[in-house]
């Protein structure tokens, strides 16, 4: 999940320094973030799945 951050943030330098539209640049960064939110969601619910304590 860290590599998937890294590159949508990277994306998102790479859009602003290219002088990129506004919407290029927060499309990435809402897509990005929607992507980490949904593996984020599955990590937690297969952990409690498998009954891991932290």
């Amino acid at each position: 999940m860290d590599t998937l951050v890294f590159a949508g943030l990277l994306v998102a330098l790479l859009a602003v320094v290219g002088n990129k539209g506004r919407a290029v640049v927060l499309g990435w960064w809402w897509l990005i973030l929607a992507a980490t939110l949904a593996l984020l969601a599955h990590h937690i619910t297969s952990s409690l799945a498998l009954t891991l304590h932290y």
